[in-house]
């Protein structure tokens, strides 16, 4: 997923289902990990980003009165993105060449995933 708030948000409902949907359980996968870019990515990477807007920043603030984002990652990045009020889109490691992604970005991702 893209490195913005509603990137975090999709995780969020392939992993644990809508708000809307809850009746629909089967259509979670909580065993997901999401992989997206991280608000913590952004600046670890020095990513070119692109301010939030006020939308982006409303909904930040929403998702962080939602339960499912009380604690651990989720919680860190959306306190992260609203210190740094920046987003990236996943194309931004193109700032690297055009393998970094697969070469540099989600090997360590992917482990760092097995524990979360």
């Amino acid at each position: 997923t893209d490195g913005d708030v509603y990137g975090e948000h999709i995780a969020m409902v392939i992993k644990s289902g809508s708000a809307n949907a809850a009746h629909l359980r089967e259509l979670t996968v909580p065993d997901a990990k999401w992989v997206g870019v991280w608000a913590t990515d952004i600046e670890k990477y020095n990513l070119p980003t692109i301010p939030m807007t006020e939308s982006d920043i409303k909904r930040c603030h929403d998702l962080k009165k939602d339960p499912r984002y009380e604690s651990g990652i989720w919680k860190k990045e959306l306190d992260v993105f609203l210190r740094i009020k920046r987003k990236a889109e996943l194309e931004a490691f193109s700032k690297y060449g055009l393998t970094n992604i697969t070469d540099k970005y989600l090997p360590p991702k992917l482990e760092l995933a097995k524990s979360l």
